[in-house]
């Protein structure tokens, strides 16, 4: 009689098929933890870019309201900080247009391009000037002179929502800092001088070249790794703008 012997499972193999899976699906809590924690990760660099995008974006525009002509260079204007940084008078009576310390050769004076003397001319007020951004502290949020921050909130309200960076504010603060030098002076020999601590040193309105600007992104969110409170500082100098000049080859 003949018999026909046919393909089996063994026990041992089926019980290793067990132990293989169990192992798996004790693990996947682990692996979708270390998945989502590679998502805050992510979420926190974006947050980190979009504050420093935030600086980059208000340092491009004009120091203040007053030298946003576009049709000439922008002057540098008179603010009633430190007197060493005051037009640079020659001979008792002319004024050379520069400040002290400035090089005859620099373009950046209290002149616009068409000769026109801002030497008199007051900065802004801090905060949006006819409802435009033309100049830095247009971009205000929080404090004098400040409109309503970026925010962004869930759109969903699930519980158990997915995983995304949500409740976003973003806001921009500035304000005039001290340019007056605890040591050195502007006019000296020496080559290096010391401010107070700019952050802790507020000026009142107009009375500075120095404004300080300080964007802060804020979430707040059930997932611990998921609040934020970054911030970043930056600061913008009453000089002046670069006058460009062509050349024909």
């Amino acid at each position: 009689m003949y018999t026909r012997m046919r393909d089996a499972i063994a026990m041992i193999e089926l019980i290793f098929a067990i132990v293989i899976l169990g192992v798996v699906m004790m693990s996947a809590p682990t692996l979708i933890s270390t998945a989502s924690k590679s998502s805050f990760v992510a979420l926190q660099q974006e947050s980190i870019a979009t504050v420093a995008a935030e600086i980059g974006m208000v340092l491009t525009h004009h120091w203040d309201e007053e030298d946003t002509n576009e049709t000439r260079s922008a002057p540098i204007l008179a603010a009633s900080g430190d007197g060493d940084l005051n037009e640079t008078n020659a001979s008792g009576t002319l004024f050379t247009g520069r400040r002290a310390g400035t090089p005859a050769s620099s373009k950046r004076s209290f002149l616009d391009s068409i000769g026109e003397r801002h030497s008199a001319t007051a900065s802004s007020d801090l905060g949006s000037d006819g409802g435009d951004q033309d100049d830095i502290d247009d971009f205000i949020t929080t404090g004098a002179g400040g409109g309503s921050g970026l925010s962004q909130a869930e759109s969903t309200g699930s519980k158990d929502a997915d995983i995304v960076d949500k409740d976003i504010v973003l806001t921009t603060k500035v304000v005039y800092i001290s340019d007056i030098p605890t040591s050195g002076s502007y006019l000296g020999s020496a080559t290096t001088l010391k401010l107070n601590d700019p952050l802790n040193t507020p000026a009142p309105n107009d009375t500075s070249n120095i404004k300080h600007i300080e964007v802060r992104l804020t979430t707040n969110s059930k997932e611990s790794e998921l609040e934020k409170n970054i911030v970043m500082h930056a600061f913008s100098c009453n000089i002046g703008t670069y006058e460009l000049n062509s050349r024909s080859f």
